[in-house]
């Protein structure tokens, strides 16, 4: 059990939540706490911090909404570090800012061409005969999720063909970059229509990215990617301007 009173400060400030809220994330950042631990009650908090349980209420909440804690009710309950990262707030935050239009397509374009053909260059490298082989069984199951015209497959457009490459890699920040970018991706496109000619050469496309992975070689890989990530966001560009 993690002695409180060796780790944290007591605080003195107008925005005591912030301060408390800042302890906890190097905590649990520095491994104090690690994933699926308990943090301190409410109350030893108060004490621990010097501060009120409202303030230590609001910090856990602002820990739960940035994604380092999770909040369990009932007698067990608590707030619990996270097993793993979790992007969905930032996602939510993206998406909000895509809403308001305070970011656009063509950010969503640059950042997508800084980031993947780099990405699909370091997995060439690193590519298993397993890694090719889940690549392959994806790419089938979305055009046969497509054929079927089954829904869940409409909605998801099947972004895991994606975070898989970023996994290939093993650099959890590109993971984690990924995983926001596609999640973004599947919320854009469930916003739209497409006819299946569409689908399937975007989606065929794959196959040349996967050969280029098979073969390790990573000019390819980027070259592939990158021909990839522009042909979606023209896609993109053409559906967002008929809804205009």
């Amino acid at each position: 059990m993690v002695d409180g009173q060796n780790i944290f400060a007591p605080v003195q400030a107008e925005r005591v939540s912030q301060l408390v809220e800042g302890q906890l994330k190097e905590a649990i950042i520095k491994h104090h706490y690690r994933a699926g631990d308990k943090l301190p009650s409410e109350r030893e908090l108060a004490h621990i911090f010097g501060a009120s349980r409202s303030s230590i209420r609001e910090a856990i909440r602002a820990l739960e909404r940035s994604g380092f804690v999770v909040v369990k009710k009932g007698v067990q309950g608590g707030a619990f570090v996270i097993q793993k990262g979790n992007s969905k707030p930032m996602v939510d935050h993206l998406r909000d800012m895509l809403r308001l239009r305070q970011v656009s397509l063509e950010e969503i374009l640059q950042a997508r061409l800084i980031i993947e053909p780099e990405i699909a260059a370091e997995a060439a490298r690193k590519a298993t005969a397993k890694d090719i082989e889940l690549l392959e069984e994806i790419t089938r199951d979305q055009l046969r999720g497509f054929d079927s015209e089954n829904p869940v497959m409409q909605y998801d457009r099947n972004p895991r063909f994606h975070r898989i490459i970023a996994e290939m890699t093993g650099n959890q920040v590109f993971i984690i970059i990924m995983q926001i970018l596609m999640e973004i991706h599947a919320f854009r496109m469930n916003q739209f229509s497409l006819d299946k000619k569409t689908i399937r050469k975007i989606t065929h496309q794959h196959d040349g990215i996967i050969e280029a992975l098979k073969k390790k070689d990573e000019e390819k890989a980027f070259e592939e990617m990158k021909k990839h990530v522009l042909d979606v966001h023209h896609m993109h560009k053409m559906l967002d301007d008929k809804k205009k």
